[in-house]
């Protein structure tokens, strides 16, 4: 699979650039979830880690490092993953390895006093076993800051590690926090994230169950096809054996799932392009239509900067509405929006919509209005 779009479509490249930012956030964990070979997390070498941490030290230009200094960098980075801390002569046997075995090269004059410090000749030397370069690895640290967002899920720990590896020590625990995203940490379902992604990569059939909102368990055998955010929850979009349309199931609402041995079928459609005509996840049958909202000139400030709808355009303007429309189809997901946005809006057309859109507001009004008559009495 040359490329994997998850919870990615054209209305959301079209969005505002922290959104592209979040999509860049998805891509870069996805990235881990497709080179990973197993759930295991892989066996941490402690030789090549100290290595990385000695030739980071060496090619700072900035900084001086005595023998002891270097000890206690390569210790701090070996205690931020719960590795065994390393002596003094550990490190004084890698540095002569380095020297007699990667030919680096050490500034031999540099000294404080009677005392050594280590640096390379040519700072722009970087050891074979690191093979990034300075941009590489400023891009690198942004990735993993961006990635702090995912502590807790369970291949965080695995992915900052690896990282590690990659270039030493480049994460430091003691680093303060300088973006964050909305997310759910009490968000059940996760757990089945990296199985569900790689059987869609694997192409496997899955017998799942699952517990629909108010009503009972049900299994089904399904084809796993995509994976989608939205409104801060993960669905799967998949096949159920025995249909030609597709569902989405939220991964909190998946109570477990297995493997069957069954032929995979490809789905018909391309998902990079299958949410174009909605917002939200639920596609519903049909051809999208346009909709038309008159908004207030206030709440249209804050609509105007994080559109609806990729299809969202202007049609009337005053001094105190703006007249908008969209071309969706109409979902659960559309609905829930829009009344998000309370007295601010108003559906002009389709008269369908419209009158559904009232039959909300008239039996949420009918709500408040019986409590209301309750406190009274």
């Amino acid at each position: 699979m040359s490329t994997l779009k998850v919870g990615e479509n054209s209305q959301e490249r079209n969005k505002i650039p922290i959104n592209c930012t979040k999509i860049l956030q998805y891509r870069f964990f996805f990235l881990f979830l497709q080179i990973r070979k197993s759930s295991t997390m892989p066996e941490y070498k402690h030789v090549p880690f100290r290595y990385q941490i000695l030739n980071r030290c060496f090619r700072n230009p900035y900084r001086e490092y005595t023998i002891d200094d270097l000890v206690n960098e390569c210790n701090k980075a070996l205690r931020n993953v719960g590795k065994t801390e390393v002596s003094k002569r550990t490190i004084q046997n890698d540095i002569n390895i380095l020297e007699a075995d990667y030919g680096i090269q050490l500034n031999e004059k540099l000294k404080r006093g009677r005392q050594r410090l280590y640096r390379y000749v040519d700072t722009n030397y970087t050891l074979p076993i690191v093979r990034i370069n300075d941009e590489e690895r400023h891009k690198l640290q942004d990735a993993i800051r961006i990635l702090n967002h995912f502590e807790g899920e369970p291949l965080y720990d695995w992915a900052k590690t690896l990282l590690m590896q990659i270039e030493g020590g480049l994460f430091d625990e003691d680093s303060s926090q300088v973006v964050s995203f909305q997310t759910n940490i009490d968000l059940k379902g996760l757990n089945h994230f990296s199985k569900l992604l790689q059987a869609i990569i694997t192409k496997r059939v899955l017998k799942l169950k699952y517990t629909p909102y108010g009503k009972d368990q049900l299994s089904a055998t399904i084809y796993p096809y995509y994976l989608k955010e939205y409104n801060n929850r993960w669905f799967l979009i998949a096949q159920a054996k025995g249909y030609d349309s597709y569902a989405n199931y939220a991964l909190d609402r998946i109570d477990e799932f297995k493997e069957v041995a069954l032929p995979y079928k490809e789905p018909e459609v391309d998902f990079s392009e299958y949410f174009d005509d909605v917002v939200g996840v639920s596609v519903p049958e049909g051809e999208p239509e346009d909709i038309i909202i008159k908004v207030d000139k206030k709440r249209f400030n804050y609509i105007s900067t994080k559109p609806i709808h990729l299809t969202q355009r202007i049609m009337e303007e005053t001094d105190d509405y703006v007249v908008i429309s969209i071309n969706v189809k109409v979902n659960r997901e559309l609905e829930a929006l829009l009344l998000s946005f309370g007295s601010d809006v108003k559906i002009l057309s389709p008269d369908t919509f419209r009158k559904r859109i009232a039959e909300k507001i008239q039996a949420m009004n009918q709500k408040y209005m019986n409590c209301e008559e309750n406190l009274h009495n």
